[in-house]
């Protein structure tokens, strides 16, 4: 038993078949995340190693050259980077685009344990971390006020921070223009040197006075405390007062050889908007998540939450935003779907002349369509501009083999092929329905290896796209996916949507209005056209061959050399960034008044 015969025979089953792929279709629809291109995941390894106090030149040859000679051995690399600045080396690692980044992960990790006892005394722990490139802020906020950068930050960090890092799909609120607090030791080496001590002392003395030591536990007979030996100074006068040393019994304080002051950072970064000092606060979403929805959760906080109840003076504003680009780009392409769909349905209903058929064949789009939406839930896309291309283009191919099926059934019930319904049994609705399903029996096996290799044909045009290598190939491998899986779900559903319904719905008679017979005599002419040019075709067989020939040709070559090439088309988002470059060695503060002059 075929398949068409199993669902003309079990019409139910065909009915739910479909009900299962428009399920699971709408169900993905509403939890399939939004963004503007496929997310490609790079096997990039960054290693991170602090040395404090250390110049460039001694980072370089005690740290970056001795873990960079031990990484270059690691299999799969295509390149490595590394930078060297004061205190800080690090090591960008890319590897090829089909290694395994937790492979990658671990076999770095092993290189760098078996340099460590080469690395200075001093140096902190190696940090190896898995880089996400698709990890970018989705949007930035910026808090500006009448207070200090320091309270700026104090308020980003211990209470807008937290409300946003519950939104789900935000992976981290990354602050901007921050400067954290410090407490600065400044030493007066003119009093250091009266006091004949050295930095040396300095730190001993801290290691020894600003300490916390574990207490052990306090033991009763129905409970235990654990004690916690709290010696570190919480005011900067008690740490002022901190002794270094004793000089014949006269206690030598922090205070006499430093200044103490509570203050920040150094200044690495500056964060203007509107030409107000702010820091800002940028979400950065997790692989696949919502962009839009994001979004949206973070401006419904800051309506309802967050302003009503900020500080009097401060304020906060949405400086950039990713997701109205993307939201016009959905919608732009989900009213071509819409369009699209509308169009399919009039010109087949144009060329079939039934409005019947016309649904039967039109069903078809929708079920394929949410086929395919299930299959990108399944797979981890996302709707982008690739996937949401790849449903526009479906629209036009799913519907050619319900229409195969359709004319094939419908050539059985017209009497085209074998033997027409009589007038007398046409009065007899048993024998009408009987007739209707065994057309549709014979007219749906007459064309199902048709069928089935018009739809491989399309699978074998696209699937090789999958297996592509590179950049090009993982940015449209979620294309090629979702057409795939497009172009068999329409195969399945024109092997069983389409002959049951034609089987139970299809009218063996059509009623001819003055619609219908507009549209034959339209349908007519273009036929008649047709045998003609295809009269004077077969009539000149050589040149229509040559004239195809150079035609092929000549398009190739042309649009070889004169179509532009790019990887993304070209967008006009509305708006646009400036950067500027001053000389090497240019401080921040000479940086910034260039900035201010753009």
């Amino acid at each position: 038993m075929t398949l068409p015969e199993l669902s003309i025979k079990r019409h139910v089953l065909a009915w739910m078949l479909s009900g299962v792929i428009v399920l699971f279709g709408i169900i993905s629809y509403n939890r399939i995340g939004v963004d503007r291109l496929p997310a490609i995941d790079f096997p990039i390894i960054m290693v991170t190693t602090t040395l404090r106090g250390a110049n460039p030149d001694v980072v370089d040859t005690s740290i970056t050259s001795i873990i960079e000679s031990a990484i270059n051995t690691t299999p799969g690399i295509e390149h490595i980077q590394s930078s060297s600045s004061p205190g800080v080396s690090s090591i960008s690692i890319t590897f090829s685009l089909d290694k395994d980044i937790d492979v990658a992960y671990n076999e770095v990790q092993s290189k760098v344990n078996q340099v460590l006892r080469r690395l200075p005394n001093d140096t902190d722990p190696p940090s190896v971390q898995k880089v996400d490139t698709n990890a970018s802020a989705v949007i930035w906020l910026a808090l500006s006020g009448d207070r200090t950068i320091q309270q700026l930050n104090l308020y980003a960090n211990n209470v807008l921070k937290k409300k946003f890092e519950t939104i789900n799909g935000v992976g981290e609120v990354s602050i901007g223009g921050r400067r954290d607090r410090v407490i600065r030791v400044n030493v007066n080496p003119e009093r250091m040197a009266a006091y004949k001590l050295a930095a040396t002392d300095l730190i001993s003395a801290f290691n020894r006075e600003h300490i916390q030591l574990p207490g052990g536990f306090l033991v009763s007979s129905q409970a235990e405390q654990l004690l916690k030996l709290d010696l570190e100074f919480h005011d900067i006068n008690d740490l002022s007062n901190l002794i270094i040393t004793t000089k014949d019994g006269v206690p030598i304080r922090l205070k006499d050889v430093a200044d103490v002051e509570d203050g920040l950072t150094d200044n690495r970064q500056i964060a203007r908007y509107n030409g107000k000092p702010t820091v800002g606060l940028g979400m950065v979403k997790v692989a696949n998540a919502n962009t839009v929805e994001i979004i949206k959760e973070v401006e419904r906080r800051l309506e309802q939450d967050i302003r009503p109840n900020l500080p009097p003076g401060l304020s906060l504003e949405i400086s950039t935003n990713d997701s109205i680009f993307i939201n016009q780009m959905v919608a732009s392409l989900k009213e071509h779907l819409v369009e699209g769909t509308l169009f399919a349905a009039l010109i087949v209903l144009i060329f079939m002349r039934s409005f019947s058929s016309t649904v039967m064949i039109c069903l078809e789009i929708p079920v394929s369509l949410l086929g395919a939406i299930a299959v990108m839930y399944f797979a981890g896309y996302t709707f982008n501009s690739m996937t949401l291309l790849a449903l526009l283009l479906l629209i036009g191919v799913v519907v050619d083999d319900a229409i195969v099926v359709r004319e094939s059934i419908l050539r059985h019930m017209s009497g085209e092929v074998g033997e027409a319904l009589s007038p007398e049994d046409m009065k007899n609705p048993g024998k009408v329905a009987l007739f209707r399903s065994q057309a549709t029996k014979n007219g749906s096996n007459e064309v199902v290896f048709a069928v089935l290799a018009s739809s491989l044909s399309l699978v074998c045009i696209f699937a090789p796209v999958i297996f592509m290598n590179g950049v090009i190939g993982m940015f449209f491998k979620s294309f090629a996916v979702v057409v795939t899986f497009g172009v068999l779900v329409s195969l399945f559903v024109s092997l069983t949507l389409t002959p049951m319904l034609c089987s139970r719905y299809l009218s063996v008679t059509h009623k001819e209005n003055a619609a219908y017979r507009l549209t034959g005599r339209g349908l007519d002419y273009l036929d008649a056209q047709y045998k003609k040019l295809l009269n004077v075709t077969l009539r000149h067989r050589g040149f229509v061959l040559i004239f195809t020939a150079i035609f092929v040709a000549a398009s190739g070559y042309l649009t070889l050399k004169y179509v532009e090439k790019d990887f993304v088309p070209e967008s006009d988002e509305s708006s646009f960034g400036i950067s500027i470059k001053t000389p090497l060695g240019s401080s921040l503060d000479y940086t910034d008044s260039r900035l201010k002059m753009v």
